[in-house]
């Protein structure tokens, strides 16, 4: 403290002052208490210039720099941006899980396709399997009979109803299944746009994520790129031994003690520049995460953000998310069954196609056999009759001339029974010829085989019209028979609309 009451030395190079110099308090005619009252007035203010002194160099170390507002405005354009990178990241993964439930929409869409393709076969194949057992009803009585080749049919008709219900079944699924993907389409598709409201100043493209650090080394090394940036300010706050205009030496700030400071005149918490510096755990304990603290090498997926009700990945995005996930890997399960199923019909389907062919085709062969031994049969039985009517035509000519003939007038003597020698033979007693019953017995032999031969030959006859109308009836069977395995052969290929069969 110095005395402002004790009289300085006269240098001695100092001129002569105009008028004498008196010290304070050694008025003799002014009064004392004017006196000590502006001696009074000097100490306070000098006590005051003091003391302003130290706090205005206290406030030239600590006081708010006039850039404040352009770190300010820089942290904040820093927090948005992490935000926007952060949003885009989760974006991008809305993205992808969209395009993968497009995708997988277009390949459930496929094997739906195929689900009703399949379906359809088996619709035609049940129409073919009615109009198979339609015709076979039209053939003759005699080939009515139930045989393996209607069993087939039957069991075929079974079985073509039973994978009907089964891809049925799997269809209504499928249908069901799509309705959902479609709604967490559309539910993705919303978050989507709903998230990409923050993205318009923003690259969307995924790569630009992994080279962030770039724009950030711009920011932070403006020098590098031959001009100023917005970090000009406080770079060279910060940095030691700054020149100033006047050319007097600045002590070297503190930066955390600048931060602290910006932070309490901003009215916000935490480390400012934690985003710029990248450190995690003062982001972490500020309540600020962005993308830019921590980005993916070349060729590493870009790590999701933390779920947060007001973050970037909100709960409905991860539920969205989730959700789509899920309905695709039952999507994919599903896709494996209706293969497995459509493959296994088809499979059944042509064993079934190929029993019901080869049992058609053996009974047409059985039948075809038949009509050959009927046709042998024929042949012998025309035989038959033509030699009993040859024989019958013989026996009918061997009565007649054992009957002689008709008038009496015309036997000769030789042939009558009074003729000279009989009587003659007769003039004894008991003395009669046996030719007048002779006669009768052999007539009536001939008579008897005449009528037996007619019998045979009218059974022939019914034995031939029995064998013609089996060979009518086994040949109109063989055509119906082929006509269905033609029929078959022909729809097998399932290129026909139903209402044209």
């Amino acid at each position: 403290m110095v005395d402002v009451c004790a009289t300085p030395l006269k240098p001695q190079s100092a001129p002569a002052p105009l008028r004498p110099i008196m010290r304070m308090g050694t008025a003799s005619v002014g009064p004392r208490q004017w006196q000590d009252e502006t001696v009074k007035q000097i100490k306070l203010s000098k006590s005051l210039s003091k003391k302003t002194e130290k706090e205005r160099e206290y406030g030239r170390q600590h006081d708010t720099l006039p850039h404040l507002r352009d770190v300010l405005a820089r942290h904040s354009n820093t927090i948005a941006f992490g935000y926007v990178r952060e949003v885009r990241v989760v974006v991008i993964k809305l993205r992808e899980n969209l395009i993968t439930e497009n995708e997988e929409v277009k390949l459930l869409l496929k094997g739906k396709e195929s689900l009703e393709t399949m379906l359809d076969n088996l619709r035609k194949d049940i129409i073919m399997n009615k109009k198979c057992v339609d015709v076979r009803r039209t053939r003759p009585k005699r080939e009515k009979d139930l045989d393996e080749a209607d069993k087939m049919i039957e069991m075929e008709r079974n079985e073509l109803e039973n994978m009907k219900r089964n891809l049925e079944m799997h269809l209504k699924h499928t249908k069901k299944h799509l309705i959902f993907m479609d709604q967490s389409r559309k539910r993705l598709a919303r978050v989507l746009d709903e998230r990409s409201r923050v993205l318009d100043l923003i690259c969307h493209s995924k790569n630009s994520i992994r080279h962030d650090h770039l724009l950030k080394s711009q920011l932070m090394n403006p020098a590098s790129t031959g001009g100023g940036g917005l970090f000009d300010n406080i770079d060279a706050a910060s940095r030691p031994n700054t020149t100033m205009a006047s050319g007097m030496m600045t002590p070297k700030p503190d930066n955390n003690r600048i931060n602290e400071i910006l932070a309490k005149t901003a009215n916000v918490s935490g480390d400012l520049f934690a985003a710029e510096r990248g450190d995690k755990d003062a982001l972490m304990k500020s309540g600020v995460y962005t993308a830019r603290t921590f980005r993916p090498l070349d060729g590493e997926r870009p790590s999701t953000p933390p779920i947060s009700n007001l973050g970037p990945y909100t709960p409905e995005a991860a539920e969205a998310i989730d959700e789509s996930r899920d309905l695709i890997e039952k999507s994919r399960d599903l896709r494996v069954k209706i293969s497995d199923a459509v493959d296994s019909a088809e499979r059944e389907e042509k064993r079934l196609h190929s029993i019901v062919n080869d049992s058609l085709t053996q009974r047409l062969a059985e039948t075809i056999t038949l009509m050959q031994h009927l046709s042998m049969g024929e042949a012998e039985n025309r035989t038959a009759f033509n030699r009993n009517a040859r024989h019958y035509e013989m026996t009918d000519v061997t009565r007649g001339y054992n009957l002689g003939p008709v008038a009496y007038s015309d036997l000769q003597t030789r042939e009558r029974l009074d003729r000279p020698m009989v009587k003659v033979y007769q003039r004894h007693p008991g003395t009669n010829v046996p030719d007048a019953r002779d006669l009768i017995r052999g007539n009536n032999q001939l008579e008897e085989s005449l009528e037996k031969t007619q019998r045979n030959l009218a059974l022939l006859h019914l034995s031939n019209i029995r064998i013609k109308e089996d060979q009518r009836d086994k040949k109109a069977a063989a055509d119906i028979d082929a006509s269905i395995i033609r029929f078959r052969k022909k729809r097998s290929d399932h290129r026909w609309v139903p209402g044209q069969i």
